[in-house]
Formats: structure tokens, sequence, C-alpha cells
């Protein structure tokens, strides 16, 4: 048979090998995870974490002058949150408010657009500082904390030679008697629940994929829910010590939202 009649005669069957495999239904891993769940971000040790600006050393390794809480003023601050999935990093750069959104790439954080700023006029070396550290963002050519599993020190690299190194802030939020971190999975809807004297809506959790879902009858700090997405997260248990009445003492602050997956109704 001439070789481009086989091969004709080969690409139908190919193709209806190739459908066969794609209609499948997917292969869950060993721990029963489905293999749909992707990654928010699976390399971006910043998330949920806060920072002041500690030290702004010149190419020369001259120190230049910047604002720290030891001297009764406002230091420079960067935060790296998670918005529905989008990273964003906001702060105050001397004068104003600003945010940006950003990403991590083997290690490396990249600013991906200019901050945007509010207007609020000050001082003309703040508003000098805040110029030069927000163009300082977009121009960082090298990265790195001290301690991927717990960072407390970041450092940045800017193309002029500058470095700049900040101090990890401790998270206002979780207040209380810090516990455990841990990994859990949240389902895509609310339920009804009961909770103390009334009824609530409650979040469906589980800490395995093979468990069943079961209520979590408190909030989780800093977690943008949104419906008809199933979420896996890092959270850190806490005590409250002055929890409201008929509550548990026991409540969540989210650390990192891990996975996300779009569930079809």
């Amino acid at each position: 048979m001439p070789i481009s009649v086989s091969l004709r005669w080969l690409a139908p069957c190919l193709l209806s090998v190739g459908l066969a495999a794609c209609s499948s239904p997917p292969q869950r891993a060993a721990d029963g995870q489905d293999p749909r769940f992707q990654p928010a971000s699976a390399s971006d040790i910043l998330a949920q974490t806060s920072w002041d600006l500690a030290r702004w050393t010149k190419p020369d390794g001259a120190l230049r002058p910047v604002p720290h809480p030891s001297t009764r003023s406002r230091p420079l601050t960067v935060s790296f949150i998670h918005e529905q999935g989008a990273p964003r990093m906001a702060g105050f750069a001397g004068c104003n408010q600003y945010s940006a959104s950003y990403t991590v790439a083997n290690g490396l954080l990249i600013v991906r657009d200019h901050p945007v700023a509010t207007m609020m006029a000050c001082a003309p070396g703040s508003m000098k500082l805040e110029q030069d550290f927000l163009a300082g963002m977009t121009r960082i050519t090298a990265s790195s904390v001290d301690n991927t599993n717990n960072p407390q020190r970041m450092t940045w690299v800017l193309s002029s030679g500058d470095t700049l190194d900040f101090g990890r802030r401790t998270d206002p939020i979780v207040g209380g008697q810090q516990g455990p971190t841990k990994l859990v999975y949240v389902n895509s809807e609310r339920v009804p629940c009961s909770a103390g004297a009334g009824r609530a809506m409650c979040y469906q959790v589980r800490d395995s994929a093979a468990q069943p879902w079961q209520f979590w009858y408190g909030e989780i700090t800093g977690f943008h829910f949104q419906p008809g997405i199933r979420y896996r997260l890092r959270v850190v248990e806490v005590q409250d010590p002055n929890p409201p009445a008929d509550a548990s003492s026991l409540r969540w602050v989210l650390d990192a939202v891990v996975e996300q997956e779009i569930v079809s109704r």
C-alpha cells in the first residue's frame, strides 16, 4: 500500500483514539485529590505576608534615610494578598497608599504594572522618597527571603544597584494565641446551619478529599469567598481571647490560597 494511502487510513484512527483519551474521566491521585485542582500560585511564598522597609542601601554602600517605627515615623510598607486568585500588592509609600499586580517566577518578584497611588501631597523629601520607591518596584532585578517556610526578611535589588531590605510584620488580624497551620478544603457554596441560638450560613470544610464535608461555624479571616469555586486553603488556627457569645474560641486566619477549582452547576 502506498505510504500516502496508509497515512490517510491511519489519521481517522489516531483521531478517534485521541478523542477517546480526552473523553476519559480524569485520574485521581492516591490521596483522592482531583487533578483538575490547579495551584493558585504554587511558587508564591509571599502570599498573605506584610513587610516594613527597614533599610535602603545605595550602590556605594551609603544608607538612604527611611522612616522607621523606632523614630515614631510611619514606615514604607508592602503587603501581598490574593484577591479571588489574583495576586495584588499594596501598602504605604511615604505619602500615599498604592497597589499593583505582581507575580513570583522562579523566586523573583515581578511587579506587572506601575503602582497606582492616591494623590495626597506631602513634604518634598517624602514625595521624592515615594517616587523612587514606587519606580523601584518596576525595576527589581533580584529578590530573596531568608527562609522560604517562614520568611522574616525580604531583600530587593534594583536595576540602579540600590538594595532594599524589609522586615516581616506581625499580621494584625491574627491576634490571640497562634496555633498550628493546616490545609483544608472549602466547598463551593455556603449552606444554612444552626449556630448558637439562631441560624447562620456555614462553610463546608474537610481535611482531605476523601472525607465528608463538615460545617465550619466561624469565619475565615482574610478569605474572600466566591460561590462556585472550590478551594484548598492554608490556614492558621488561633485562639480568640474574646469570642462572641455562643461562638467557638477557635478561629481560622487565611495564610494562602493553595488551590481553586471552578465547579460547574
